[in-house]
């Protein structure tokens, strides 16, 4: 039986993955939404029955989710703070005033059986880009690792240029720590949205109502699409497919990860340069600017096309040497061809929009440095940051006017700052004598050994 899909929403989804074989999803996928963009891309992961906890400090963006029920235990508001203001220290002290319901959802059947795990924010505001880093860098001691790798990821915003300085600073903080994660190999792929690229690209897209679609909801309705999509992939057979193990193998790989798809309507498109891999990436949600060539270290790519119409087994492996070269330095990427014969277009309410019969190239890379649009923006950011904290420093040098002597200073108890230290431990003693550990991040889980 197909899966059913109803209130999409935004979302539209090719008409393969509602075929007669795709009985159930081989792959279990579980989503950690952080913040106001994790709550919104997770309630659209929700409306594709993925398992979906969404944590928050403000209970208006709570209000605000359509496709969990407000009653669920799947939705977290972290008690005490009517949000956390862009403001890192509060978000994370956020975390820390509610660690019992953050253990609650880390050790959910869910998170630990799923065979992906996804924490999702953004790195703008203080929410997300607090807790982000604080769940993964502890869901080691709680996910099994697959193949010695990570067995979770990320999915993560980054400010668009237009954006507010202390925004762009906030990124640098929540970037910076993702970085080490991965250099330290702590953390799989992270898939990374542009929000400069991702206004861009959907600048008179319209709405299936015809109406013109805002751009953050593009963005989350088109990568939730783009991901499910890939996902029922492995559920489909085929003597050359692309299963569960290769999607793992890629998504646990530590690095920035790209997105893409293309369709290929005439074998005439399939020729012996990149075009086809480029534009793939160019037109997904997530960033594209990065060097595949030469910080590539891991990928895949699978198409799906109709049964000895448009690609033929020479013409995938054109595909395959044409991919091997957009991403040379990768080793080991993956490859797949699923033969289909459901083509169209479902949209809300599972009702299906007919299409012509076509060809899609899916593909995904994992690189080890940051795209060059973000990396620029962070070396701009620490550049204003020295820059004003020279003028700080220059103008310290000036007298400072006293107008002690006109207001009588008053005795004011201030309240003791909850400290977040550096450890970022929800489990243990937040006492001054809480032991010491080299790992800034560790929330001292005690759990089972895994099995």
């Amino acid at each position: 039986m197909a899966i059913e899909y109803t209130n999409l929403g935004f979302i539209t989804l090719e008409g393969f993955v509602r075929r007669d074989d795709v009985t159930n999803r081989t792959l279990k996928l579980c989503f950690i939404c952080c913040g106001q963009y994790g709550g919104r891309q997770g309630d659209e992961e929700a409306r594709l029955g993925h398992s979906v906890f969404v944590i928050n400090t403000s209970e208006s963006d709570l209000l605000d989710l359509k496709a969990i029920s407000k009653n669920s235990d799947r939705i977290i508001k972290l008690e005490g703070y009517g949000g956390a203001a862009k403001d890192i220290e509060r978000g994370k002290a956020a975390i820390y005033d509610n660690s019992e319901a953050i253990v609650k959802v880390l050790q959910h059947d869910d998170v630990i059986n799923a065979d992906h795990v996804f924490v999702v924010g953004g790195m703008g505001g203080g929410t997300g880009n607090a807790a982000i880093p604080m769940i993964c860098s502890n869901l080691a001691k709680i996910r099994k690792p697959f193949n010695g790798k990570p067995s979770y990821g990320a999915i993560i915003t980054v400010p668009a240029s237009w954006e507010k300085r202390g925004i762009k600073k906030n990124a640098l903080w929540g970037l910076g720590h993702l970085d080490q994660l991965v250099k330290n190999e702590d953390i799989g792929a992270i898939v990374l949205v542009d929000n400069d690229k991702l206004y861009n690209l959907t600048q008179g897209v319209q709405s299936t109502t015809e109406t013109p679609l805002n751009w953050m909801d593009y963005g989350n309705s088109s990568l939730a699409a783009l991901l499910d999509e890939i996902t029922t992939l492995t559920s489909l057979p085929s003597s050359k497919a692309f299963d569960l193990d290769e999607w793992r193998d890629v998504f646990s790989t530590p690095g920035w990860a790209s997105l893409g798809k293309r369709d290929i309507h005439s074998s005439s498109e399939i020729d012996r340069s990149d075009k086809i891999f480029r534009e793939a990436f160019l037109n997904s949600p997530t960033a594209s600017d990065y060097d595949y060539d030469l910080d590539t270290v891991n990928g895949f790519m699978a198409v799906i096309h109709p049964r000895n119409e448009i690609i033929t087994d020479s013409s995938f492996k054109v595909l395959e040497e044409q991919f091997g070269d957009f991403i040379e330095s990768a080793e080991k990427p993956h490859s797949g061809m699923i033969a289909n014969h459901s083509w169209g277009k479902i949209t809300s309410n599972n009702k299906m929009k007919p299409e012509e019969k076509k060809a899609i190239v899916y593909t995904a890379a994992v690189s080890s440095n940051l795209p060059d649009r973000v990396r620029r923006m962070l070396v701009e950011i620490e550049k204003e940051e020295e820059s004003l904290e020279k003028k700080r420093t220059e103008r310290s040098d000036k007298k400072t006017l006293d107008l002690s002597s006109f207001t009588k200073q008053e005795e004011k108890s201030v309240k003791e700052k909850s400290s977040v230290g550096n450890e970022f431990d929800l489990f243990g003693s937040r006492s001054e004598e809480k032991e010491k550990n080299s790992n800034p991040f560790d929330l001292k889980l005690d759990f089972p050994p895994r099995k």
